[in-house]
């Protein structure tokens, strides 16, 4: 059974515990890996052994910052066979991929989150839908720790909240996100370096991404919905890579008028939803939920095992339902 715990209890649990293998969720983005490698770095000034397993591997954007080159795939040899591992921004145990196996295998299991949508799972857990990312979390956790943070751990936990905040934009930062940035900056961040990186550059390949998938949007009649398709052909033919995915959705969501944004993509014999709303639309518990899915209220996704388009009209017609229903004030 799943003991759900606070800072300090969890603090206190991995300062009693070492072999530590940290686990981010598939498709990772800032989030994941920001929040995984800081930790990462926060228990080995402990003197404990840890290492970083990101299903997918880590994102190339990320692959210039220090610690980056250390971090495996699943099923890839480790360091060393871990006997406890740590969940960070892994809303459910199916988000975990091929890293399941992993989590399974280690003796005891911990879980650090920010989705609200997470039910619980592992030995420990601590979630806290309010916090705009687990790298808020992971900050406390640290500070918790006693560790001192440094530079570099500072820099990963920027790229966490940072991303996922919307660079400070989202409805979901609050006074205790700016505060936590502000402690990164203390220690040390470039933050017009990270900014130039992270929001103002962008590959040929994703730019190339970025037009097809545009070209090729949807607007449904009342103009509260917008929706398009990423396909296998659309990466091979713009020589962009599946992370160069990660925020074109809010492209969608950016056209006046428009409520719901979808982005569907092909993965194998399924489809990857991105989830986006405005205002009052809460998609992950109206849309992402029943699909199987989950998320935040104007952030969520959702995988269908069905074909592009068959899964496609039965996200948007659970989001039309959603829409017809009304605003909730």
């Amino acid at each position: 059974m799943t003991r759900r715990v606070t800072i300090e209890e969890l603090a206190a649990w991995l300062r009693a515990r070492d072999g530590f293998a940290l686990i981010g969720h598939v498709s990772p983005d800032g989030d994941a890996a920001g929040s995984c490698v800081a930790m990462a770095m926060a228990l080995q000034a402990l003197g404990k052994r840890a290492f970083v397993c990101l299903p997918g591997g880590m994102p190339a954007m990320y692959a210039r910052y220090p610690g980056a080159e250390a971090v495996v795939r699943p099923g890839a040899p480790a360091p060393f066979a871990p006997r406890t591992a740590f969940a960070l921004d892994v809303s459910d145990e199916g988000r975990l991929g091929d890293a399941r196996a992993l989590f399974d295998g280690c003796a005891e299991r911990a879980v650090l989150d920010h989705h609200a949508t997470n039910p619980g799972f592992g030995d420990v857990c601590l979630v806290d839908g309010a916090r705009v990312a687990t790298g808020e979390l992971a900050l406390e956790l640290i500070e918790a720790l006693g560790v001192p943070l440094d530079r570099a751990m500072a820099t990963w936990l920027y790229i966490a909240v940072s991303t996922d905040s919307g660079n400070f934009s989202f409805s979901s930062t609050t006074p205790g996100t700016m505060r936590a940035a502000a402690k990164l900056l203390e220690a040390g961040v470039d933050v017009a370096g990270l900014t130039r990186a992270l929001y103002r550059t962008r590959t040929l390949g994703k730019t190339r991404l970025l037009g097809r998938v545009l070209s090729g949007l949807e607007i449904s009649e009342d103009g509260r919905m917008a929706w398009a398709r990423m396909t296998d052909e659309m990466f091979a033919e713009t020589g962009a890579l599946r992370e160069d995915s990660d925020g074109i959705v809010n492209d969608l969501l950016e056209i006046e008028g428009v409520e719901f944004a979808a982005l569907a993509e092909t993965r194998g014999a399924a489809t990857k939803f991105s989830l986006r709303s405005k205002d009052w639309l809460d998609v992950a518990a109206q849309v992402a939920q029943p699909l199987g899915g989950g998320g935040h209220a104007r952030a969520a996704g959702c995988t269908i095992e069905a074909p592009l388009e068959e899964a496609l009209a039965r996200v948007l017609a659970r989001a039309k339902q959603a829409l017809g229903e009304g605003k909730t004030d």
